[in-house]
């Protein structure tokens, strides 16, 4: 029987701001029992959505629904990585673009705080919208060249690298931190004996 926790065991501070958004919807995901990693079933993503505020109560969330969450996630999390002095491929990034353009991206200026970008509407299109208006607008304050993924190759977690010289690794120092020191011990004994 497969059981499912949805915890993240990332500890570590969340991000500033909306980006804190962006980091927990790339983070979304479930764990069955052996503790392997799965996609998150269309009912995590949708209560999340609802729970944030970006989706009414109401909407349905369908299959197809999840299939572009996927594609915009891992869209993102290849953006992200793109932090790391790579670059985006094309079809990632007409990915981010395409599903901007459906949910009507639109620059608003505000008399107390800082323009933002806003999708036009409601429904999944707009919610998937405001995740893509997030890293538009973290891109040019900065914020955004501070998430990083999980060097953990296990976890792949997304966190916000709050060290001074940006030398983060890994999303928590006590569980895939120490598994990678761990591991490394390993290799070492494994060589020298």
């Amino acid at each position: 029987m497969v059981t499912f926790d949805i915890a993240s065991h990332d500890d570590s501070p969340s991000a500033p701001g909306e980006l804190e958004l962006l980091q927990r919807f790339v983070n979304l995901h479930v764990h069955d029992a052996e503790g392997t990693h799965l996609e998150p079933p269309a009912e995590q993503i949708r209560g999340f959505l609802v729970e944030r505020g970006l989706l009414p109560d109401e909407q349905r969330f369908t299959e197809a629904d999840r299939e572009t969450y996927l594609g915009l996630r891992d869209a993102i999390r290849n953006l992200i990585r793109a932090n790391d002095d790579e670059s985006i491929s094309p079809s990632d990034a007409e990915a981010i673009d395409r599903i901007g353009l459906a949910a009507g991206l639109h620059p608003h200026f505000h008399a107390a705080h800082a323009p933002t970008l806003e999708p036009k509407g409601e429904g999944v299109a707009a919610a998937f919208g405001k995740i893509v208006a997030v890293a538009f607008v973290s891109a040019f304050d900065g914020s955004f060249d501070h998430l990083k993924l999980c060097a953990d190759e296990t976890c792949r977690s997304a966190f916000y690298d709050r060290s001074k010289n940006h030398s983060g690794r890994w999303c928590s120092m006590a569980t895939c931190g120490n598994r990678a020191k761990v591991r490394a011990w390993r290799e070492r004994q494994r060589v020298d004996g």
